[in-house]
């Protein structure tokens, strides 16, 4: 049986109203729609800090910001969307503050949000900390979740 503890802290960042279509979808998905976003994060470490924390909260202001420049309202675009020389001369205009993720799905947010943020809190910590889990919510009843 193995010594290795391992620590868990988790922190929910809410209010992220954003919009975004799933242009290959058969259904009424494929037309721009929103939602108020959260992200549900677990860290996790082997060594708590000197003040016995995983993460310092405080300390998650990049992680905020991140999230709020990428989903606080912006309008989310799959980077192979069809239309996406449109959504670009919307925003060159001023209509939308796009953001052209690699899919804009919740399961695909829940992906690249656990890499970008892992790689701060790992780049932060020096490794003693990293990311275990994210979840994305669009509403009360859907929600995905990325985790290795």
């Amino acid at each position: 049986m193995s010594d290795v503890k391992q620590f868990i802290s988790t922190k929910r960042f809410t209010g992220f109203p954003c919009t975004h279509r799933q242009w290959l979808a058969e259904s009424h998905c494929r037309f721009v729609h929103g939602y108020s976003r959260e992200f549900y994060f677990e860290f996790a470490c082997n060594a708590r800090t000197q003040e016995g924390w995983v993460v310092d909260f405080g300390g998650l202001k990049e992680v905020k910001a991140f999230l709020e420049y990428n989903f606080d309202h912006t309008f989310l675009a799959a980077q192979n969307d069809p239309e996406l020389s449109t959504w670009k001369d919307l925003d060159k205009r001023g209509v939308i503050q796009l953001r052209v993720l690699p899919n804009p799905s919740m399961e695909g947010t829940a992906e690249w949000v656990f890499e970008n943020v892992d790689k701060m809190v790992r780049e932060k910590t020096k490794n003693r900390a990293w990311v275990t889990k994210v979840q994305v919510s669009e509403n009360e009843k859907n929600s995905a979740i990325f985790q290795k």
